[in-house]
């Protein structure tokens, strides 16, 4: 049997399987009706706090998935895509390279792609501008979150942009208070890692401090080292040696009636650097090497006022800036063509971004009637950003930017309200409504000086209803409106204005909880999400192969539609989770398939807690079918199939007590494969080993 065939009838399998613990379950749940807070959680069980009021995960009518701080430390994550590798509907491409990583949602994102607004990163409510030239990573360092909130689908615009069509990925930075417990005036937490694929290592510690009662502290510090890794059988593919350095500062303050205000100040910078390709993203060696520093900072000053005992006041507030910068040097790309400078892309570079963002918002919780709770969320949003891009040439002169990669500036004003009306506690509606202005301006090297202005809405209602205490049924239908960007718009030294991208989204799906199913006192979750959205003037950057500079176009009519499932179980001992991704795009104009749709996938993990000897055992397995669906057959990706094994000890008892270590073995099998949508060979067999002690 192919691996192709292989993956569906594992996702067949599974769905069955689902199927059937549900149709058990709702026997059980028939008979017996137990508390549910006593049943251990599952990732759908998941506080949210990205997508308004808080609520959990399976509680959401939209795809939303939480990656927690002990999934993080249990992944063993260095990058990013070591975390979102957990959650359906999301790849990242190049997941294995820190520096050539890029976002893709339900077939929204690709390596090169312009439409970095379609997919939203946040940090600590702090959108990154992570599409770089030649290196569009998010640029970070795992051991900084303490979790990330992936929403999916154009309903989250409302509160993060109207553009966003694929999604909003929030992550969160630790805080003092993760590592404080009780009365805890300090704790200490340091950690050591090692990971045998391009022998890297890691150190981490991180001090908490509460010197007053309304006071912490937290400094985190970070170092590590990547040596080139291997593919399967040991190939050195190279390109990934670098020594990383970063930190986090963060102050909070907290103060008033019932300390209901608060004060939040932050820093942190992720710094990575070494001498590789110039080109992160495809990784051709056609652009030459050079030594290179990548680095992220951020700032951000927070306020939060509770206004205890007045329901219609609850008030947060932010600014911040942020930089993300490449430094190259040492460029060796030399240019053979007539007519063309020797070093087109310079001698050395700079590619900085610099963006300053201000946000104010209000949530008014009151009763409609007897019966009918409503919480308002509404705020206005600021956002700026500079592009820059010198380029030192060998004579001494500098060059401004690139033609494909034009400097400029980027000014947005938004203003948005969502409404969560929860009528009885069993129905509840979120209607909301987003406009953004953006005016883009031509930075130095674009030969047409003109601006752009653009105005977008995003409407949406979303609803929730709770059938049965064990059963829900969901669904949404959203308006979104993404605005051209830069490169979009100034690329190719001219300018082009192709209007709005705009799309009608439409998402349903089932959600169910039990308890007591195959176990006393376990549970069992599972949600089912289908979506479907109809774009209009889907633009996307091409190399025009005449004048050999980047344009522009536009599909006229495009198609994206899917189905998404998730499942977790957990008992005091067994637990599990299960993941499922289908998706379809098609490029209706031209009658062609869209080719930034990744190819289908499924996971499946199982775990086993030995509670006496505070141990815990996983397996998990990752599917992924052949991904045909292309318009160049030399751009097919092969199926495969990998496997990891992880055990976990945490003693709590003696001086051990506060100690973590955890072994895993990753690509078991030592599999080659290359994801669709990756422009690298993915990892061969890992051995990784952590220590942690917290004091």
């Amino acid at each position: 049997m192919s691996i192709s065939r292989y993956s569906r009838a594992a996702l067949l399998a599974s769905t069955t399987l689902s199927l059937a613990l549900i149709s058990a379950a709702v026997s059980a749940q028939e008979a017996t009706q137990p508390v549910a807070a006593e049943s251990p959680s599952t990732m759908l069980d998941e506080i949210i706090v990205s997508a308004g009021r808080e609520k959990v995960a399976i509680d959401t009518p939209q795809a939303v998935t939480s990656v927690s701080q002990e999934q993080i430390e249990a992944s063993q994550a260095n990058t990013l895509g070591e975390i979102l590798d957990a959650i359906p509907g999301i790849t990242t491409i190049n997941a294995d390279n820190a520096l050539g990583q890029s976002i893709n949602i339900r077939g929204i994102g690709s390596a090169l792609g312009s439409g970095e607004n379609r997919n939203i990163i946040q940090v600590d409510g702090v959108t990154s501008y992570f599409e770089m030239y030649r290196a569009g990573s998010f640029f970070f360092d795992s051991e900084l979150l303490k979790e990330v909130e992936v929403l999916r689908g154009p309903a989250a615009s409302t509160l993060f942009s109207a553009g966003a069509l694929g999604g909003v990925v929030s992550a969160r930075t630790k805080d003092a208070s993760d590592l404080l417990e009780g009365d805890d005036k300090l704790a200490v937490r340091t950690k050591a890692m090692w990971d045998s694929n391009g022998n890297g290592a890691r150190s981490t510690v991180t001090v908490a401090a509460r010197p007053l009662e309304d006071l912490e502290l937290l400094v985190n510090l970070n170092y590590g080292r990547d040596g080139d890794y291997h593919g399967a059988d040991g190939v050195d593919l190279g390109n990934s040696r670098m020594t990383d350095l970063s930190g986090l500062a963060k102050l909070k303050y907290s103060f008033g009636a019932d300390n209901d205000q608060s004060l939040t100040a932050s820093y942190f910078n992720v710094n990575k650097s070494g001498y590789g390709l110039y080109d992160q993203t495809t990784f051709s060696s056609g652009f030459g090497y050079a030594d290179q520093t990548t680095s992220e900072q951020q700032a951000l000053l927070a306020y939060e006022n509770a206004f205890s005992g007045n329901d219609l006041l609850d008030v947060k507030a932010q600014v911040s800036w942020s930089q993300t910068k490449r430094d190259l040097s040492d460029i060796t790309y030399r240019s053979t063509r007539l007519g063309s400078p020797p070093a087109p892309l310079g001698t050395e570079a700079e590619y900085v971004y610099n963006n300053w963002q201000a946000k104010l918002e209000n949530t008014s919780e009151f009763q409609l009637s007897q019966g009918i709770e409503t919480y308002f969320t509404y705020g206005v949003e600021g956002k700026y950003q500079e592009r820059l891009n010198p380029r030192l040439n060998p004579d001494g002169s500098s060059t401004p930017g690139s033609s494909s990669h034009p400097e400029g500036e980027t000014h947005t004003l938004g203003v948005f309200g969502q409404a969560e009306i929860v009528i009885h506690d069993r129905l509840t509606l979120i209607p909301g409504m987003r406009v953004d202005h953006s005016r883009l301006k031509p930075g130095s090297g674009v030969t047409l000086r003109k601006n752009l202005d653009e105005t977008a809405y995003s409407p949406k209602l979303a609803a929730i209803y709770e059938l049965t205490n064990w059963m829900n049924v969901f669904g949404s239908v959203a308006h979104t409106e993404r605005m051209p960007v830069l490169d979009e718009v100034f690329s190719g030294d001219g300018f082009t204005d192709l209007g709005k991208e705009k799309s009608n989204n439409f998402e349903a799906g089932l959600g169910f909880k039990f308890n007591d199913v195959l176990l006393e006192n376990d549970s069992l979750r599972f949600k089912v999400t289908g979506f479907y959205n109809s774009i209009d003037n889907y633009l996307y950057s091409s190399r025009d192969h005449v004048t050999g500079k980047t344009i522009t176009t536009a599909i006229d009519e495009a198609q994206i539609k899917g189905i998404e499932l998730e499942a977790g179980y957990s008992s005091e001992s067994w637990y599990g989770n299960l993941g499922a991704s289908v998706t379809r795009g098609d490029n209706l104009s031209d009658d062609e398939y869209l080719e930034s749709v990744a190819a289908d996938n499924l996971f499946l993990s199982l775990g086993y807690k030995l509670t006496d000897y505070n141990l815990d055992v996983s397996w998990r397995s990752d599917l992924y079918a052949e991904q045909d669906r292309v318009n160049d057959a030399d751009e097919a990706s092969p199926g495969y199939a990998l496997h990891s094994a992880r055990l976990a000890w945490k003693p709590e008892d003696g001086f051990l007590a506060g100690s973590e270590v955890r072994v895993s073995v990753t690509n078991i099998f030592d599999q080659k494969h290359t994801a669709h949508l990756s422009e690298t060979e993915g990892k061969g067999r890992s051995f990784k080993l952590s220590l942690a002690k917290t004091f």
